[in-house]
């Protein structure tokens, strides 16, 4: 892969601005007798105990839709978390970072936000990352242009982020893994990435170049050409929606030269759950049991190949 390519090469323009604008939006009267009583007085087995509901962890997805984006605040005291600036190649980026509060060093993850753009949602997932032990640092693929909150609504905002041309995002991509394996609190040999939607598409390309990265998640991020493959070196975790609109065909295509590749792969499609289901912000689309299988997928998957 080249840095020539732009994603119209396999999407086309208007199936990548259409995948981005996709992202864009008892009974009364007196109560009867107990009819386990009554099971139990003809003899009839006792239903069985619900087993106990697992405790939620800090940093687990909401069990509901929120409309804040907030689960973990910016000032909880077990992180430190901020907007901030870094130096890109032709100019400074915007981001967000988060990291645990403590002094020693963890791995890092880069964040790559959804066509929405740097939102409180992509802020408050890379505190959920600090919050179980990673500092994550989520540019603002809209820098170069001013950034997030200057692109205007959010069709505006997803019509910016098609205009992003694969050479611009790879310069970009490429200065926030070397600002992240440079951050005192990181192991430089212990990056990882993780990936949402049209942020998805684009960190394959990223994947495909850069070999610092050691452990990705991809989350309704459609799957690139089986032709990119190859270059990966990292480990890499897919996780789609049953109804995403991801291309079978090009998921099975990249399966198969993964596995011939014999790096750790895998992938996995929610039944379900469409795109966004990760995304507490987005109403109905968002699908709790979903959103925290993809969390404790991500979780194992950076454990086994970005922690170890």
């Amino acid at each position: 892969m080249g840095c020539g390519h732009t994603p119209t090469g396999r999407w086309g323009r208007r199936r990548v601005l259409r995948y981005a604008l996709a992202g864009a939006a008892a009974a009364c009267g007196l109560a009867g007798p107990d009819p386990l009583v009554l099971g139990r007085a003809w003899g009839a087995p006792a239903k069985p105990a619900k087993p106990p509901k697992e405790p939620r962890l800090p940093g687990d997805p909401p069990e509901k839709a929120t409309t804040t984006g907030i689960t973990v605040t910016p000032d909880d005291p077990a992180i430190s978390a901020g907007p901030m600036e870094f130096l890109g190649l032709v100019s400074t980026l915007q981001g967000y970072l988060a990291a645990p509060a403590g002094a020693e060093t963890y791995p890092g993850v880069l964040l790559l936000h959804d066509a929405d753009g740097l939102t409180e949602h992509t802020r408050d997932v890379a505190r959920r990352l600090a919050r179980v032990g990673y500092v994550s640092l989520a540019p603002d693929l809209l820098s170069r242009t001013g950034g997030t909150s200057k692109a205007g609504a959010t069709a505006q905002v997803a019509e910016a982020m098609t205009r992003i041309l694969v050479p611009q995002f790879l310069q970009d991509g490429n200065a926030a893994i070397r600002y992240l394996g440079s951050h005192p609190l990181v192991a430089k040999s212990r990056v990882g990435m993780m990936s949402f939607g049209l942020g998805g598409v684009l960190s394959w390309f990223l994947l495909a170049q850069n070999s610092d990265v050691k452990a990705s998640v991809v989350c309704y991020g459609n799957v690139p050409r089986a032709t990119l493959v190859p270059a990966i070196t990292a480990a890499v975790l897919v996780i789609l929606g049953e109804t995403d609109g991801h291309d079978a065909d090009d998921l099975k295509d990249v399966d198969a030269e993964m596995k011939k590749s014999g790096r750790p792969w895998k992938y996995k499609i929610e039944p379900k759950a469409g795109r966004g289901f990760f995304d507490d912000t987005r109403g109905t689309a968002y699908v709790p049991a979903a959103a925290l299988d993809a969390w404790k997928m991500s979780l194992d998957w950076y454990a086994k190949n970005l922690t170890a």
